[in-house]
């Protein structure tokens, strides 16, 4: 049994990439298992991974090294449940010190093999670019470290989304990053399709290798770039009156970030899953997108009930984010028939990181 860790900065398109990957590996006849974390409790993610067939647990309420408790048990549960030949477990985009506290762990507690056991880091090719070529960052200097520390101890660098650069700018990106992280492999990724994860695929199938040595990390600066982010949960119900409940929720998701980019808010990213029982959409917006997408497909197929999961993940106070997404909903639903329900809703920081091991370095 294969165990892939991935990591990686905010919106770095880490999930898009382990669905594409397991559906490529299903399609093999491969088992695939994904174990999901988060600070919160309602994940996006987790219910999309179920829609998309792809059988996954979550650890919530914390990051893997600061619960390697509950990551052990959805390591134990998964195995159990599926018997799979590869795991993806995704941590959370704002942990790092991943190898000190979760490879070794892992190898030194699960008997693991070293050539089982991989860490990839994501990161969108726009915001490192921004970051290589010394350009502002939307992010303040303790978030910006996170992204910095989380590089370092990458066992494959993947620059993801590559097709949304041009294709002088991706071939400057790569040898800017070759040149900057000397002894990692560099592979760029389009991460959409099956297809386009292959190369990934290809290079997990191969020995990978992680630093031995784990990071000199600044467990201050760390603590205080987490501090620095605001999550924001919810779970809604949407019942059409006389106004569709898909065209309601494109509304109020437009209206929704209208004001957070009016408000200069940095987003690091905002998910939204919407679903009437039958059919199901993810809506993603990340920083550096200049042009939000948030259309639904075939708006006129969707029944009059629609559940809406929100994460939000942005570089502000928890008050803040609170008052964002209250103002929106109450403009929302100023206007119109529809009945919206909140379920359950939760807005925080993350708490200080404290990891339950940490090794020095890899036997």
């Amino acid at each position: 049994m294969k165990i892939h860790l991935v990591s990686g900065f905010l919106g770095s398109g880490k999930t898009t990439a382990i669905i594409s990957a397991s559906k490529a590996l299903m399609a093999q006849g491969l088992k695939v298992g994904v174990i999901t974390n988060d600070q919160g409790k309602y994940l996006v993610d987790t219910h999309f991974m179920r829609l998309n067939d792809i059988p996954a647990v979550e650890v919530n309420g914390g990051c893997f090294c600061c619960n390697y408790g509950d990551f052990n048990k959805s390591l134990e549960q998964i195995v159990e449940q599926v018997k799979p030949d590869v795991i993806f477990a995704e941590s959370v985009g704002s942990c790092a010190d991943i190898v000190a506290t979760v490879v070794k762990p892992l190898l030194e507690f699960k008997t693991a093999h070293e050539e089982d056991t991989s860490l990839s880091t994501f990161t969108d090719a726009r915001l490192l670019k921004a970051y290589l070529t010394g350009e502002e960052l939307p992010f303040q200097e303790n978030v910006i470290y996170i992204f910095e520390e989380q590089i370092q101890e990458a066992g494959v660098l993947i620059i993801n989304k590559m097709d949304l650069l041009a294709a002088n700018s991706l071939d400057q990106l790569i040898k800017l990053a070759q040149k900057r992280y000397l002894n990692k492999k560099i592979l760029p990724l389009h991460s959409l399709t099956p297809d386009g994860v292959q190369p990934w695929l290809n290079t997990l199938s191969a020995p990978v290798q992680y630093p031995p040595e784990s990071l000199s990390i600044n467990y201050q600066l760390y603590g205080m770039g987490e501090q620095e982010l605001a999550w924001y949960d919810a779970q809604l119900k949407v019942d059409s009156g006389n106004q569709s409940a898909v065209a309601w929720v494109q509304d109020y998701l437009r209206l929704l970030v209208q004001k957070i980019i009016q408000d200069g808010i940095p987003i690091g990213h905002l998910k939204f899953l919407i679903s009437d029982g039958s059919r199901y959409q993810k809506l993603s917006i990340v920083s550096g997108d200049s042009d939000p997408n948030l259309v639904v497909d075939q708006p006129e197929k969707w029944g009059a009930a629609i559940e809406l999961t929100v994460n939000a993940r942005l570089e502000c106070s928890s008050e803040k984010i609170q008052e964002v997404f209250t103002t929106s909903l109450q403009q929302a639903t100023s206007a119109g028939d529809v009945k919206v329900t909140m379920v359950a809703e939760d807005s925080f920081h993350p708490g200080f990181p404290n990891p339950t091991y940490r090794f020095p370095k890899i036997s």
